[in-house]
């Protein structure tokens, strides 16, 4: 198993979850992907059978819950999951063209909390993606 799920599921495991054959191959899916994947695509890298595309969403929403994977969403507003590859929260640069992806570290998240707590907002979360097109496609 490679570094990034042995430190999800020791994470799963201290926030309670239980650690499922389906759950370890779905984390080694997201492991495998070179970009952010949706349920549907991480479903369709399993070997057939081995879970069905529900167990695959509710896992996927789990890990976010747990911090061991991060969610993006698609310009068509489709959620997309990725590891955070031991660098914590982060954002993506997506071409439209081709469907690259970069990683961004960059993240307005402190400024992003501080106006929303100026309208009375708590808890806040952020979802934030970049759209464009990259420098082989233009």
């Amino acid at each position: 198993m490679s570094d990034p799920i042995t430190k999800a599921i020791s994470v799963l495991r201290e926030k309670g979850l239980r650690i499922t054959e389906q759950r370890k191959a779905i984390l080694e899916v997201l492991s495998k992907a070179d970009s952010p994947i949706s349920a549907e695509e991480n479903h369709a890298m399993l070997v057939a059978s081995q879970c069905d595309l529900v167990t695959v969403y509710r896992s996927l929403e789990q890990f976010v819950k747990a911090g061991v994977v991060e969610l993006g969403v698609r310009e068509n507003g489709t959620k997309v999951y990725c590891f955070g590859h031991g660098h914590g929260h982060h954002h993506h640069l997506t071409c439209r063209m081709c469907g690259d992806s970069e990683r961004v570290d960059v993240c307005m998240k402190n400024e992003l909390e501080e106006i929303a707590r100026g309208y009375g907002y708590q808890e806040v979360t952020h979802v934030m993606e970049v759209f464009g097109v990259c420098p082989s496609c233009s």
